[in-house]
């Protein structure tokens, strides 16, 4: 799948013409996906759980530095894109649904990290802010990689982190105080407030 995908899209790619340079038949195919899409999409979230489920992790603990969680996070996330990159470049330029699956990953991946900010913030938060921030998150991810592969590609993993970062919401890259809470000012739970962290 990886190999077909990295020349053209997997809408493109038929189940037979992938079970056929796969050795494999139909039936076995359809144990594992429902589509040529839904596969590789599969396969790259596969390979990317182990490197980014450790963010999870890292954020529930009490000192967790956010910024710093995320930076190897999206550093991880970039060596795996570098190492796929035509199977990205490919689904970018595509508008491919390898991508929506992706902000999918990315959207489950981004609730725990909001939740775990939510939990350490000095007041609750409202369920439209953490809706937000979720989706604000996972497209965010998904419009790095995005500008990297196709607008950027020269640029060093490095770069794009840093530059992803200082674009970044301010809860984002918070930090608990000594008592391990977060105080985000300005009304971060109101609609039409800023908010800068403290």
């Amino acid at each position: 799948m990886l190999e077909l995908a990295a020349q053209r899209p997997a809408e493109e790619i038929s189940v037979a013409e992938l079970t056929s340079q796969a050795g494999v038949s139909r039936t076995v195919f359809y144990s594992h996906a429902s589509s040529p899409v839904r596969l590789l999409a599969d396969a790259l979230v596969a390979e990317l759980a182990p490197v980014l489920d450790g963010v999870e992790a890292a954020m529930a603990s009490s000192r967790a530095d956010f910024g710093s969680v995320w930076r190897d996070g999206y550093l991880a996330l970039l060596d795996h894109v570098q190492a796929h990159r035509a199977v990205y470049v490919t689904a970018v330029e595509a508008r491919s649904g390898v991508v929506s699956v992706l902000v999918e990953y990315f959207a489950q991946l981004a609730a725990a990290s909001v939740d775990a900010v939510a939990e350490r913030m000095a007041e609750p938060v409202s369920s439209l802010w953490r809706t937000m921030a979720v989706q604000q998150h996972a497209h965010g991810t998904v419009a790095m990689i995005e500008t990297w592969v196709h607008a950027a590609p020269g640029t060093s993993p490095h770069d794009v982190v840093a530059t992803y970062l200082a674009l970044a919401p301010p809860w984002q890259l918070a930090r608990p105080d000594a008592d391990g809470l977060i105080t985000l000012h300005r009304g971060h739970g109101r609609a039409g407030s800023q908010a800068t962290v403290v």
